[in-house]
C-alpha cells in the first residue's frame, strides 16, 4: 500500500463526484483525513435549488461486502484483471493480502484500518466512473460520500431510472444497494442542514474565574441537545453534541449529576460508550472525583447483559474503563465472558486479573486453547501473542511464539499491540489532537468545495502548537 500509494491515490481520484477523496495527513491522528458528512448535506441543499428530484442511496454493508477481486478490477479494468492474475501487478497483490488478512475469504475488508479506507475509495471511484459514463453526469449532478450516493439527471431521467443504473453499476463490482436506504426525494424535501451549528450554539461556556462550568449551563445544553435529537431521530445528534462538549464536561462544577446523565445517555445510545469512558478518565485525571462505585456497579450489572447479546464492543470499552480506574470486579459477574471467543475481551480480562482487580477465579480454559502455533493463525492470535509477552499468563511456555517464523520476529523487536496507559491523560492533549484533525478536515472541505485537489497531496502540521486553543 505504501509503495503504491501515489498510484492508488490517482485511481481513487478518477471520480468526479466523490466527497471523500484520500488525502494523506502527516500531522493527524490517522493516515487519511476523515471525510465530512456536512459536504453531503451541503451538496443536497445546492442540488435542491436546481433540480426537481434526486435519488439518495447507499451500498449495503460497504466495507463488509467489497469483493477483493474487485480491487484489481477497479485499478486495471475487469477484462485486463481476469487475463492478468500475476502478482507482478500490485492490484492483484493487494487482493491476495486482503484475503490473507481474513482467513482467505474474498468478501469484505478489515474494518478500521486506513488501508481499508483507501482500498474502498479506489473501488468506489471506479464505480463512480461507471455510473458517470452510464448517466452522463458530473460533479454538479451527483455526489458520493463514502458509500452514500446522491444522484440527479441533467437530462430529465426519473428517479427509478437513476436507481436502476446505480444497481447495475454496483452489481458490476459484486456490490448491492441497500433498498431500505434507497429513495427518491422531491427537492422540496427539508434537508438536514444546520443541526450541527444548532448543537454547537448551546455549548456551555465558562464565565467564572476558576474556569468551571455552571450546572445550569450544562443542564440547558443537555436539554436543547435532547430537543435536537427528537427533531432529527435518524442522525446521531447526541454523539455529535457531546463530543463537542468534551472540555465543558470535564470542567463541570457538579460532576456527580453529570455522571448520572452521561450513563443514562449511554443506555439510550450505545454508541456513546467511548465518550462516557473518555469523559470519566479525563475527569478523574483532572479532579479525582469520579464516582467509581457507581461505575463499578454499572459495569458489573451491564457486562452479563452485553455478553448475552454478544455486544463485545461495549464490553471492551467498559473493561478498559475498569482497568484504568482500578475497579475491582466480581469474577461471578464476569463469568459470561469466559465462554466468549474474542481476543480483546480475553486480553482485557487477564489484564484485570493480573492487576488483582478480579475478586474470584478467572477461567481461561477456552482462551488458552489458542496458545499454540495454530492459535497464532486463529481469531485469537492477539490474545495468544499479547497476553504472553505482557507476562499475563504465568507458567505458560512461550515456545509457540519464539519458534514461529513470523511472531518470533515481532517478539524479537518487542512489538506490542496494546498499551493500557496510553491516551485520555489530559483534556489539553486530547483537544490538541482534535484540533489538528479538524484543521485537516477544514482544508479538505475547502478543496472539495473549490474543486481543487492540487494543494492537498499531503497535509503538514504548520500550526503554532503553543497557541491557546482552550
Amino acid at each position: 500500500m505504501a509503495d503504491n500509494y501515489v498510484k492508488l491515490r490517482r485511481e481513487a481520484r478518477k471520480s468526479k463526484i466523490t466527497l471523500s477523496p484520500p488525502v494523506f495527513d502527516w500531522s493527524g491522528s490517522r493516515a487519511l483525513v476523515r471525510p465530512s458528512v456536512e459536504l453531503r448535506d451541503d451538496f443536497r441543499v445546492n442540488l435542491s435549488s436546481r433540480r426537481e428530484e434526486y435519488v439518495a442511496a447507499d451500498v449495503r454493508a460497504f466495507f463488509h461486502s467489497i469483493y477483493t477481486h474487485a480491487i484489481p478490477w477497479a485499478i486495471y479494468g475487469k477484462e485486463f484483471a481476469k487475463r492478468n492474475r500475476g502478482l507482478v501487478h500490485y492490484g492483484n497483490l493487494i487482493d491476495l493480502l486482503c484475503r490473507n488478512a481474513q482467513d482467505g475469504q474474498t468478501l469484505g475488508l478489515p474494518v478500521g484500518p486506513d488501508t481499508s479506507r483507501l482500498i474502498a475509495e479506489v473501488v468506489a471511484s471506479a464505480l463512480d466512473v461507471h455510473v458517470q459514463k452510464r448517466l452522463n453526469i458530473g460533479e454538479r449532478d451527483a455526489s458520493r460520500y463514502i458509500d452514500d450516493y446522491t444522484l440527479s439527471s441533467p437530462e430529465g431521467a426519473n428517479g427509478e431510472e437513476l436507481l436502476a443504473v446505480l444497481r447495475q453499476s454496483t452489481a458490476a463490482f459484486e456490490l448491492d444497494l441497500n433498498n431500505e436506504k434507497s429513495a427518491i426525494y422531491p427537492t422540496s424535501h427539508r434537508q438536514n442542514s444546520g443541526w450541527q451549528q444548532a448543537a454547537r450554539e448551546y455549548l456551555p461556556r465558562t464565565s467564572r474565574p476558576h474556569g468551571g462550568i455552571a450546572t445550569s449551563a450544562l443542564q440547558h445544553f443537555l436539554y436543547q441537545l435532547g430537543r435536537l435529537c427528537v427533531a432529527h431521530p435518524d442522525i446521531n445528534v447526541e454523539k455529535y453534541g457531546l463530543q463537542h462538549a468534551r472540555s465543558a464536561l470535564v470542567a463541570a462544577d457538579d460532576w456527580d449529576a453529570l455522571q448520572f446523565s452521561l450513563i443514562n445517555a449511554y443506555r439510550r445510545n450505545p454508541s456513546l460508550v467511548s465518550l462516557l469512558v473518555e469523559a470519566c478518565l479525563l475527569r478523574q485525571n483532572a479532579h479525582r472525583d469520579v464516582q467509581v462505585e457507581t461505575l463499578k456497579e454499572l459495569i458489573e450489572n451491564r457486562v452479563p447483559v452485553l455478553a448475552r447479546a454478544n455486544r463485545t464492543g461495549e464490553i471492551i470499552w467498559l473493561l478498559f474503563l475498569a482497568i484504568r480506574l482500578d475497579l475491582t470486579l466480581s469474577a461471578r459477574k464476569l463469568t459470561p465472558l469466559f465462554t466468549i471467543e474474542n481476543a480483546f475481551v480475553a486480553l482485557l480480562v487477564v489484564q484485570l486479573d493480573a492487576r488483582g482487580l478480579v475478586q474470584g477465579t478467572v477461567s481461561r480454559a477456552l482462551w488458552d486453547l489458542s496458545l499454540t502455533t495454530d492459535g497464532l493463525r486463529s481469531s485469537m492470535w492477539l490474545y495468544a501473542y499479547e497476553a504472553f509477552i505482557q507476562g499475563l499468563l504465568p507458567g505458560v511456555n512461550g515456545d509457540f511464539i519464539t519458534q514461529d517464523p513470523y511472531f518470533s520476529l515481532l517478539r524479537a523487536k518487542d512489538v506490542h499491540f496494546l498499551e493500557i496507559s496510553r491516551g485520555y491523560t489530559s483534556i489539553a492533549l486530547t483537544l490538541r489532537g482534535l484540533r489538528s484533525d479538524n484543521q485537516g478536515l477544514q482544508r479538505l472541505r475547502e478543496a472539495i468545495e473549490d474543486e481543487n485537489f492540487d494543494d492537498l497531496q499531503d497535509l503538514d502540521n504548520d500550526d503554532d502548537e503553543d497557541s491557546d486553543i482552550y
